[in-house]
C-alpha cells in the first residue's frame, strides 16, 4: 500500500520555520523588557540606598551632591520608562506575530490531518475490497471445483 504523502509538506514545513523564529523573536523582546524592568528596579535601590545615606549626612555639599544624584536617577528613571514602553509595544507586535504564525501553522496541520484521515479511509476502503474480490474468487473457485468432481 501507498504510504500517506502530504502535497503541502514543505509549505508546513516551512510555516513550522516562521513560528520558530517567531517564538525566538518574541523571546528576543521579552528579555529585553526584562532586562530594561530590572535596570529599573537597581535605579529604585540606588534611590533608596542614597536616601538611606543622605539622612546620614551633614555636609552641605554632600547633600548638594545626593540631590543631583536624585536628578540623575530621575532621569534615568524616565528614560528607562519611556524604553520600557516602547519594549512593550515591540513585545505585543512580537506576540502577535507569533500567534498568526502559530495559526498558519496550526491550520496546515488541520489539513493535513484531514487529509491522512482521507487517505486512511480510501485505503482501507481498497483492502475491503481486495478481501472481498479474494473472498469471492475462494469461493468461486471452491463450487466450481466441486461440480467437476
Amino acid at each position: 500500500m501507498k504510504r500517506f504523502e502530504f502535497s503541502l509538506q514543505k509549505v508546513l514545513a516551512l510555516r513550522e520555520f516562521e513560528r520558530k523564529q517567531a517564538e525566538a523573536e518574541l523571546g528576543r523582546a521579552v528579555a529585553a523588557e526584562t532586562g530594561i524592568q530590572h535596570t529599573l528596579e537597581q535605579t529604585a535601590e540606588q534611590r533608596a540606598a542614597t536616601v538611606r545615606a543622605a539622612d546620614a549626612m551633614h555636609d552641605l555639599h554632600s547633600l548638594y551632591a545626593a540631590s543631583r544624584y536624585f536628578m540623575l536617577l530621575d532621569q534615568r528613571k524616565e528614560s528607562l520608562l519611556e524604553e520600557l514602553a516602547e519594549a512593550q509595544l515591540v513585545t505585543e507586535e512580537k506576540r502577535d506575530a507569533m500567534r498568526e504564525a502559530m495559526k498558519r501553522q496550526k491550520v496546515l496541520e488541520q489539513l493535513r490531518e484531514r487529509r491522512r484521515e482521507a487517505w486512511k479511509k480510501e485505503a482501507q476502503k481498497a483492502e475491503d475490497s481486495v478481501i472481498d474480490d479474494i473472498t469471492t474468487s475462494a469461493a468461486a473457485a471452491g463450487k466450481y471445483s466441486r461440480r467437476d468432481a
